[in-house]
Protein backbone atom coordinates (compact mmCIF):
# COMPACT_ATOMS: atom_id res chain seq x y z
CA UNK A 1 0.00 0.00 0.00
CA UNK A 2 1.51 3.29 -0.79
CA UNK A 3 1.60 6.30 1.52
CA UNK A 4 1.74 9.78 -0.14
CA UNK A 5 1.99 13.01 2.05
CA UNK A 6 2.47 16.26 -0.31
CA UNK A 7 1.95 19.23 1.90
CA UNK A 8 3.39 23.07 1.78
CA UNK A 9 6.04 24.02 3.62
CA UNK A 10 9.20 25.16 2.19
CA UNK A 11 7.82 28.76 3.14
CA UNK A 12 10.45 32.05 2.39
CA UNK A 13 11.71 31.47 -0.78
CA UNK A 14 13.17 29.70 -3.89
CA UNK A 15 11.70 26.89 -6.00
CA UNK A 16 10.55 23.57 -4.07
CA UNK A 17 9.07 20.71 -4.22
CA UNK A 18 7.65 18.87 -1.12
CA UNK A 19 6.57 15.71 -2.65
CA UNK A 20 7.04 12.99 0.80
CA UNK A 21 6.31 9.44 -0.35
CA UNK A 22 6.78 5.93 1.67
CA UNK A 23 4.73 2.94 1.75
CA UNK A 24 3.64 0.46 4.85
CA UNK A 25 0.91 -0.32 7.57
CA UNK A 26 0.38 0.10 11.03
CA UNK A 27 -1.66 -0.79 13.86
CA UNK A 28 -3.26 -4.18 12.79
CA UNK A 29 -2.91 -3.65 9.83
CA UNK A 30 -4.96 -0.14 9.04
CA UNK A 31 -3.38 1.71 6.15
CA UNK A 32 -2.12 5.45 6.96
CA UNK A 33 -3.47 7.74 4.60
CA UNK A 34 -2.60 11.42 4.68
CA UNK A 35 -4.13 14.44 2.67
CA UNK A 36 -2.84 14.45 -0.91
CA UNK A 37 -2.51 17.84 -1.75
CA UNK A 38 -0.18 18.83 -4.53
CA UNK A 39 1.37 21.99 -5.42
CA UNK A 40 3.59 22.72 -8.59
CA UNK A 41 7.14 23.27 -8.08
CA UNK A 42 8.01 27.49 -7.81
CA UNK A 43 9.70 27.67 -11.31
CA UNK A 44 11.10 31.37 -11.13
CA UNK A 45 13.00 32.71 -7.80
CA UNK A 46 10.76 34.61 -5.05
CA UNK A 47 11.82 38.08 -4.51
CA UNK A 48 14.08 38.42 -1.37
CA UNK A 49 11.97 39.54 1.53
CA UNK A 50 13.43 42.59 3.44
CA UNK A 51 14.79 41.53 7.33
CA UNK A 52 13.68 44.10 9.75
CA UNK A 53 16.86 45.69 11.05
CA UNK A 54 16.70 44.00 14.54
CA UNK A 55 15.12 40.46 14.93
CA UNK A 56 11.73 40.37 15.88
CA UNK A 57 12.38 37.44 18.35
CA UNK A 58 14.18 37.82 21.32
CA UNK A 59 13.80 35.10 23.01
CA UNK A 60 17.41 33.23 22.06
CA UNK A 61 15.70 29.58 21.71
CA UNK A 62 17.79 26.24 22.57
CA UNK A 63 21.37 25.26 21.78
CA UNK A 64 20.48 21.54 22.01
CA UNK A 65 17.29 19.20 22.69
CA UNK A 66 16.42 17.80 25.90
CA UNK A 67 12.73 15.76 25.21
CA UNK A 68 12.16 12.78 27.87
CA UNK A 69 9.92 10.12 27.81
CA UNK A 70 9.81 5.93 27.05
CA UNK A 71 9.84 6.92 23.28
CA UNK A 72 11.33 10.42 21.62
CA UNK A 73 11.09 11.31 18.20
CA UNK A 74 14.28 13.23 17.19
CA UNK A 75 15.21 12.62 14.04
CA UNK A 76 19.13 12.56 14.08
CA UNK A 77 20.63 16.03 13.65
CA UNK A 78 17.18 17.39 13.04
CA UNK A 79 15.86 20.77 14.74
CA UNK A 80 13.04 19.40 17.16
CA UNK A 81 11.90 16.61 18.92
CA UNK A 82 9.31 15.40 21.38
CA UNK A 83 7.74 12.63 23.15
CA UNK A 84 5.64 9.89 21.42
CA UNK A 85 1.95 10.96 21.98
CA UNK A 86 0.16 8.07 24.63
CA UNK A 87 -1.87 6.30 22.40
CA UNK A 88 -0.15 6.97 18.93
CA UNK A 89 2.00 4.72 16.96
CA UNK A 90 5.32 5.80 15.52
CA UNK A 91 5.18 5.63 11.92
CA UNK A 92 7.64 7.46 10.96
CA UNK A 93 9.39 4.56 9.25
CA UNK A 94 6.58 4.77 6.64
CA UNK A 95 7.98 8.02 5.30
CA UNK A 96 10.39 8.27 2.80
CA UNK A 97 11.68 11.71 1.85
CA UNK A 98 11.02 12.87 -1.94
CA UNK A 99 14.13 13.73 -3.77
CA UNK A 100 12.73 17.13 -5.27
CA UNK A 101 14.42 20.08 -4.55
CA UNK A 102 13.07 22.15 -1.07
CA UNK A 103 12.14 18.89 0.39
CA UNK A 104 11.36 18.17 3.73
CA UNK A 105 14.84 17.72 5.22
CA UNK A 106 13.66 15.94 8.44
CA UNK A 107 10.20 13.94 8.75
CA UNK A 108 8.09 12.17 11.58
CA UNK A 109 5.18 11.15 11.94
CA UNK A 110 2.74 9.43 14.27
CA UNK A 111 -0.77 8.37 14.18
CA UNK A 112 -3.91 5.60 15.33
CA UNK A 113 -4.78 4.39 11.91
CA UNK A 114 -6.04 5.33 8.49
CA UNK A 115 -6.69 9.16 8.00
CA UNK A 116 -5.58 9.77 11.89
CA UNK A 117 -2.17 10.65 11.63
CA UNK A 118 0.16 13.52 12.92
CA UNK A 119 3.25 14.88 10.66
CA UNK A 120 5.67 16.98 11.83
CA UNK A 121 8.17 18.42 8.75
CA UNK A 122 11.50 20.67 9.36
CA UNK A 123 12.78 22.97 6.25
CA UNK A 124 15.66 24.86 6.37
CA UNK A 125 14.81 28.54 5.40
CA UNK A 126 17.71 30.51 3.69
CA UNK A 127 16.75 33.28 5.56
CA UNK A 128 16.77 33.99 9.46
CA UNK A 129 13.31 34.32 9.90
CA UNK A 130 13.67 35.57 13.12
CA UNK A 131 14.62 38.89 11.01
CA UNK A 132 10.67 38.51 9.84
CA UNK A 133 8.17 40.60 11.14
CA UNK A 134 4.63 38.60 11.50
CA UNK A 135 2.85 40.33 8.37
CA UNK A 136 5.92 39.14 6.10
CA UNK A 137 5.52 35.68 7.49
CA UNK A 138 1.97 35.74 7.41
CA UNK A 139 1.98 37.17 3.98
CA UNK A 140 3.88 34.26 2.42
CA UNK A 141 1.62 31.77 4.22
CA UNK A 142 -1.85 33.26 2.52
CA UNK A 143 0.24 32.04 -0.59
CA UNK A 144 0.37 28.61 0.55
CA UNK A 145 -3.65 28.43 1.49
CA UNK A 146 -4.00 29.50 -1.74
CA UNK A 147 -1.80 26.91 -3.18
CA UNK A 148 -4.03 24.20 -1.15
CA UNK A 149 -7.10 25.12 -1.53
CA UNK A 150 -6.58 24.79 -5.38
CA UNK A 151 -5.03 21.17 -3.84
CA UNK A 152 -8.98 21.11 -2.21
CA UNK A 153 -8.77 21.88 1.44
CA UNK A 154 -11.23 24.65 2.18
CA UNK A 155 -9.87 26.66 5.13
CA UNK A 156 -12.17 28.11 7.75
CA UNK A 157 -10.44 31.11 7.90
CA UNK A 158 -6.87 32.75 5.84
CA UNK A 159 -6.15 34.53 9.15
CA UNK A 160 -4.04 32.59 11.50
CA UNK A 161 -4.33 31.68 15.32
CA UNK A 162 -1.16 33.61 16.82
CA UNK A 163 0.86 31.48 19.08
CA UNK A 164 4.19 30.40 20.39
CA UNK A 165 5.78 27.06 20.58
CA UNK A 166 8.66 26.42 22.45
CA UNK A 167 8.52 30.02 22.68
CA UNK A 168 9.03 30.19 18.80
CA UNK A 169 6.35 31.73 16.49
CA UNK A 170 3.35 30.20 15.59
CA UNK A 171 0.33 29.84 13.26
CA UNK A 172 -2.71 27.99 13.05
CA UNK A 173 -5.23 27.20 10.31
CA UNK A 174 -7.88 24.81 10.25
CA UNK A 175 -9.05 23.35 6.83
CA UNK A 176 -11.44 20.63 5.55
CA UNK A 177 -11.02 17.99 2.68
CA UNK A 178 -13.50 19.56 0.08
CA UNK A 179 -15.19 16.32 0.07
CA UNK A 180 -14.95 16.50 4.19
CA UNK A 181 -13.91 13.04 4.91
CA UNK A 182 -11.24 14.62 6.75
CA UNK A 183 -10.26 17.82 8.57
CA UNK A 184 -6.73 19.33 9.31
CA UNK A 185 -4.86 21.18 11.61
CA UNK A 186 -1.73 23.22 10.31
CA UNK A 187 0.64 24.79 12.03
CA UNK A 188 3.92 26.11 10.95
CA UNK A 189 6.81 27.19 13.68
CA UNK A 190 9.86 29.70 12.57
CA UNK A 191 12.95 29.80 14.79
CA UNK A 192 15.98 31.06 13.07
CA UNK A 193 16.61 29.18 10.07
CA UNK A 194 14.05 26.43 10.50
CA UNK A 195 10.30 25.89 9.49
CA UNK A 196 8.95 23.34 11.31
CA UNK A 197 5.17 22.18 10.13
CA UNK A 198 3.02 20.28 12.31
CA UNK A 199 0.16 18.35 10.25
CA UNK A 200 -2.57 16.84 12.61
CA UNK A 201 -5.27 14.77 10.56
CA UNK A 202 -8.05 13.16 11.44
CA UNK A 203 -10.76 11.34 10.02
CA UNK A 204 -12.82 9.04 12.62
CA UNK A 205 -10.70 10.00 15.50
CA UNK A 206 -10.88 13.76 15.87
CA UNK A 207 -10.87 13.56 19.88
CA UNK A 208 -8.09 11.32 19.96
CA UNK A 209 -5.91 13.04 17.43
CA UNK A 210 -6.65 16.72 18.79
CA UNK A 211 -5.77 15.36 21.99
CA UNK A 212 -2.25 14.25 20.59
CA UNK A 213 -1.55 17.29 18.46
CA UNK A 214 -2.01 19.39 21.61
CA UNK A 215 0.42 17.35 23.46
CA UNK A 216 2.92 17.54 20.39
CA UNK A 217 2.69 20.98 20.07
CA UNK A 218 3.32 21.79 24.03
CA UNK A 219 6.28 19.20 24.24
CA UNK A 220 8.15 20.07 20.97
CA UNK A 221 11.55 21.01 21.21
CA UNK A 222 13.02 23.01 18.40
CA UNK A 223 16.93 24.16 18.68
CA UNK A 224 18.00 27.20 17.00
CA UNK A 225 19.55 27.05 13.69
CA UNK A 226 21.72 29.83 12.29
Amino acid sequence: MRLTVILVACLLLGGCSTEVTGRGEFAAGSTVAVATTRVPPTTTAAPTPTPSPTPVRYDQGRRALACHGAHVLAPRGGPYCYPLPAGLHDVSSQVKLGTGSGSAKYVTAVGLAGRDVIVAMAYRTPLNTDLLPNAKIVADLRGVLTSLTRAGLVFASTAPRDATVDHARAFSYHARSRDSTYQSDLTFIFRGRSQIEVLCQYANSQAAVQRACRQVLATLQIRTVA
